[in-house]
């Protein structure tokens, strides 16, 4: 049977809390469990602290590569980035390719660069790790710190009548690239499988559509009549008007391609937020 590891470490029926920013519980755990594929999925995203980025994406990542690799182990060890490293981007740069330098416009995108330099790192120090750089994840469970996760919960208080008709919002004419969280996981798993050592790959439909579109597609599947109105303080300063990634790289080596379409996402994620009415 594989063992995992993630921000938690899991082994049969067991569940192991780890603390990554303790290296030396790391390589005790790491020893003790011998896992063959780790997913470090732990991370801050929703801060502007720099150094809340730095210890939860960079030094993390730096403890948990650095104990693979003083443990010796031969794990392959898949680290997710995001989207966010390409930051702001020229309608001529679409879509965009693992090669494309990174061009980070958030604190966010900053320290998921630097996690990817780290990967880079210790993959050229014998470490087995590769990146699946993901976009904008969509369906159940999202949060409520992303736009999209922002909309549903509204979209909960006015069907439970907590709040008027009304959906506060930002920039609707931005266009995002949405992957949904199956397809997103099932990619992950495909690059533990199949993905190359120090390689980046796009975790991406290959498309972007528009928030408003998105919003809307919400609004009709919660079955809710609504009126939009824009609030400054979810305007962002540095907004990307669009991107979108090629997944041809990830198709071509793993066999990877998204399978659920944007309205089942959508769906999803309704029916979650909407299934404790």
């Amino acid at each position: 049977m594989l063992n995992l590891v993630a921000c938690a470490l899991t082994l049969c029926s067991d569940v192991i809390a780890v603390d990554l920013l303790d290296k030396a519980e790391l390589i005790g755990i790491l020893k003790q469990t011998r896992p063959d594929y780790i997913f470090h999925l732990a991370g801050v995203i929703f801060t502007r602290d720099w150094g809340e980025h730095y210890r939860g994406n960079v030094e993390t990542t730096v403890n948990l590569l650095g104990a693979v690799k003083e443990t010796g182990l031969k794990t392959r060890v898949v680290v997710p980035g995001s989207a966010a490293e390409y930051g702001r981007t020229q309608a001529s740069d679409l879509p965009l390719v693992e090669t494309r330098l990174p061009n980070p416009v958030t604190p966010y995108g900053v320290a998921k660069v630097w996690q990817t330099a780290v990967v880079r790192y210790y993959a050229a120090c014998g470490v087995d790790a590769v990146c699946g750089r993901i976009f904008n994840v969509i369906g159940a469970g999202v949060p409520q710190g992303l736009s999209i996760g922002a909309f549903a919960e509204q979209i909960r208080k006015i069907k439970r009548r907590e709040a008027l008709p009304e959906i506060a919002v930002g920039n609707l004419s931005s266009r995002r690239d949405f992957i949904d969280v199956v397809d997103a996981c099932r990619a992950l798993a495909a690059l533990a499988q199949s993905g190359r050592t120090a390689e980046v790959y796009n975790v991406c439909s290959g498309a972007s559509v528009s928030m408003r579109e998105v919003l809307d597609m919400m609004i009709k599947s919660a079955g809710v009549d609504v009126k939009l109105t824009t609030d400054p303080a979810r305007l962002k300063d540095a907004d990307i008007d669009d991107s979108f990634g090629s997944n041809a790289k990830i198709r071509n080596e793993t066999g990877w391609s998204p399978v659920v379409s944007l309205k089942e996402s959508v769906d999803a994620l309704v029916a979650d937020v909407l299934g404790a009415l």
